[in-house]
Order: C-alpha cells, then sequence, then structure tokens
C-alpha cells in the first residue's frame, strides 16, 4: 500500500477477471469489468424497454449476459424485477421475505433506519450527559473557591 497525496493506494485482484488493479474503496471489480458491466447493463436495459416482462432467462439468452450479471443488477437497485418476470427468488438478507430488488425488504430498511436512530440519541444523551458532569464539577470548583 502506497500512500499518493494522502489517498491511499491498494492494490487488488479483480473479482471477475483475477487481474490486478488500483482499488478505490468503492470498486470490486477493474476498469475493465467495469466497462463491460456497464455496456452489459444498458444491453439489458435496452432490451427491457423494448420487451417489458421477459423473464431473465430469455433476456440472459438474447442480450448474452449471464443471469448472474442481472440479479446483480437487481441486488444493487440497478434493475426493478418488477420489469421481469423474475424465475430467481431474491430474498431479503435479514429477514428472508422475497423482495423484487436491492438486498433487504423495505421493512427491514426501516427497522434499520429506526436502529440507526436509536443509536445516534443514545450517543447524543451520552454526549450531553458527559459534558453536564464536566460542567457540573467545574461549577462545584468554582463554588469551593467563594
Amino acid at each position: 500500500m502506497q500512500k499518493k497525496g494522502g489517498l491511499k493506494l491498494t492494490i487488488r485482484n479483480c473479482k471477475r477477471c483475477g487481474q490486478i488493479y488500483h482499488y478505490d474503496d468503492i470498486h470490486k471489480i477493474c476498469p475493465n469489468c467495469r466497462k463491460k458491466e456497464e455496456e452489459d447493463f444498458e444491453k439489458v436495459k435496452g432490451y427491457l424497454n423494448e420487451n417489458p416482462n421477459s423473464s431473465i432467462n430469455k433476456v440472459s439468452k438474447e442480450t448474452g449476459v449471464a443471469k448472474k450479471i442481472i440479479i446483480e443488477f437487481i441486488k444493487n437497485n440497478r434493475l426493478i424485477a418488477e420489469d421481469l418476470k423474475i424465475d430467481v427468488s431474491i430474498r431479503c438478507k435479514r429477514c428472508g421475505q422475497e423482495i423484487t430488488h436491492g438486498k433487504y425488504c423495505d421493512q427491514c430498511v426501516e427497522k434499520f433506519k429506526n436502529e440507526l436512530e436509536n443509536i445516534k440519541e443514545i450517543k447524543e444523551d451520552k454526549l450531553e450527559n458527559s459534558w453536564r458532569r464536566k460542567n457540573m464539577h467545574l461549577a462545584d470548583r468554582i463554588k469551593g473557591e467563594n
């Protein structure tokens, strides 16, 4: 790992082709595979615009894009399975409910939001209590000096 202008450069192997590339903390695949993925996405999107409600098998066969890649587009919220006759089951990673896009169902996403909000409130309360204790301690010192 090298540092360049304050940024760390990490070298990784592409999850698709195995080629070495500079990892940017975002993309798990190399620039060549990202370009290919974008081309595949445009093919699938174009096919679905012309042929809505096609099955994943048919889309894959007609576009040459692997089913696995099309399912990845759905899981990454790039496609919504409502546009497809989905012949595979995509399930929420938390509760297992069948979903049409993403990795989590709407209910679990809402639960995550509520949990994060609760954590935020707890941290704010702890910070406020800590601040009060410090100030009360300082006030006690001042009282002692009078």
